[in-house]
């Protein structure tokens, strides 16, 4: 979407598939995401103001926001110096809006009470009508834009029509956010802490044979600790989280790579030594040998040109 820096990480195995739609006008946006599989989201939302999703399940079980479960009834919010930190589960339908800090009333007090929060912030409310009401004005702006997709300037209007209850929403939001100053718990904000520093651990160090011991050490924590921290913030266990983000980093690798891509190097740079493993793990994940993924790509490529 427009300005994210977001990455995501494929825990579930089996062919992913996913769409978005993106509507923007007026400085606001609204968008509305469909995920097959369950990903690890990471990174920044829109910059300049406050982002809110609500996130919907469809087999019910919880994702997870900084660690704590969220249902379809907690909206969300992501700022310009918050880090969003998601676990989703299969079949996820996320929604979207965005509206400038300039637009609403009590940007000051709501940035002085994040600050305030530090890592401690919940970024998130419970509020069965205000999700609704995000869920409702999301879907509106998006069938209305898609149905005059082919104008620019009336899919453009189409979201200027709306601007108003988005603008509400958020407003309603900032004010029950500051009413409740709603905080993670002490096990939540530690465990966020712990997966920081691994995750720092295991980019410093891409092509290296990485143990649970390091990831540890890196943590400056005991294995039990660091293996209840990632599964609170990722639902994943340190090795299967690791495994997953390097497998990930080698598809973006291959997909990105001209005719010239060699699966070992590849492999090899992000971590792995041994090739037949790591085709049985790539295959597991993504339900086709790297191989495979590299033969789709020139395929897909030759058709394009």
């Amino acid at each position: 979407m427009s300005g994210w820096r977001r990455e995501v990480v494929q825990l579930s195995p089996g062919e992913f598939s996913g769409c978005v739609t993106e509507v923007g006008g007026c400085g606001l946006y609204a968008a509305d995401e469909h995920i097959s599989h369950s990903l690890f989201h990471v990174g920044s939302a829109y910059a300049g103001g406050l982002t809110l999703g609500v996130v919907r399940q469809h087999h019910g079980q919880p994702a997870l926001w900084n660690g704590q479960p969220v249902d379809a009834d907690t909206v969300l919010c992501v700022t310009d110096d918050a880090e969003m930190v998601l676990r989703s589960y299969e079949h996820c339908r996320i929604r979207w809006l965005f509206v400038p800090w300039k637009m609403l009333d009590e940007h000051v007090p709501m940035k002085a009470c994040l600050a305030s929060q530090e890592e401690g912030a919940a970024l998130g409310i419970r509020d069965e009508s205000l999700a609704a009401r995000l869920r409702s004005c999301v879907a509106g702006v998006c069938r209305w834009s898609e149905s005059v997709a082919n104008s620019p300037e009336l899919a453009h209007d189409a979201f200027s029509a709306g601007h108003e209850e988005v603008v509400r929403i958020a407003r309603e939001f900032v004010s029950g956010y500051l009413a409740s100053v709603p905080s993670l718990g002490v096990k939540e904000t530690h465990a966020m802490r712990i997966l920081r520093a691994t995750r720092a651990y295991i980019r410093k160090n891409v092509g290296e044979a990485v143990c649970i011991a390091d990831l540890c050490d890196a943590a400056a924590t005991s294995e039990r600790t660091l293996r209840n921290a990632c599964e609170i913030i990722t639902g994943e266990s340190p090795m299967a989280f690791l495994r997953a983000m390097r497998l990930n980093q080698v598809r973006r690798s291959i997909l990105n790579a001209d005719d010239s891509v060699s699966i070992t190097q590849i492999g090899t740079r992000w971590g792995f030594l041994h090739m037949p493993q790591f085709s049985k793990d790539y295959r597991a994940l993504f339900g086709e040998l790297p191989s495979e993924t590299v033969r789709r790509q020139l395929a897909d490529t030759a058709a394009e040109n």
